[in-house]
């Protein structure tokens, strides 16, 4: 798994499963599906394909995350 961004602040949890990974990184408090949107396009140009799965935690702090599991 590959962290993006991190902040001890409270923040909203995203997890993205693609094809050849998986990428977890933090939205800001207050972030919009658009600012989702706009991380998840960023990231599928970098990895060259769309999101498989999106999974998204609502203010949570900086704690490790539980990702999602092989045979999902």
């Amino acid at each position: 798994m590959q962290i993006i961004q991190s902040s001890g602040t409270q923040s909203n949890q995203v997890s993205a499963l693609f094809a050849s990974s998986e990428i977890s990184f933090s939205l800001a408090k207050g972030a919009t599906f658009a600012d989702l949107a706009d991380s998840l396009d960023q990231l599928s140009d970098r990895i060259l394909g769309p999101a498989l799965a999106i999974h998204l935690k609502f203010g949570v702090t900086n704690q490790p995350v539980s990702v999602l599991h092989t045979g999902i």
